[in-house]
């Protein structure tokens, strides 16, 4: 598991036993496990991408045709 120390902003992978603490600043506190992107925040992200890029075909063709 990856984890972010909230010191020193560091990303780290922590070994599988013994006490944790960042490689770098050797803080043992504020150290906070690393999430990826939720799905829905994915999601999200493709359907604005789908209505720009349908936004700006339509402007085009409009001034193409019209």
């Amino acid at each position: 598991m990856h984890y972010l120390c909230a010191r020193c902003h560091h990303e780290f992978a922590a070994p599988a036993e013994g006490e944790l603490s960042c490689p770098n600043c050797k803080a043992e506190a504020g150290l906070e496990p690393k999430h990826g992107v939720p799905v829905a925040m994915k999601l999200f992200g493709m359907v604005l991408a789908a209505v720009v890029v349908f936004a700006l075909g339509g402007g085009v063709l409009t001034r193409l045709l019209g």
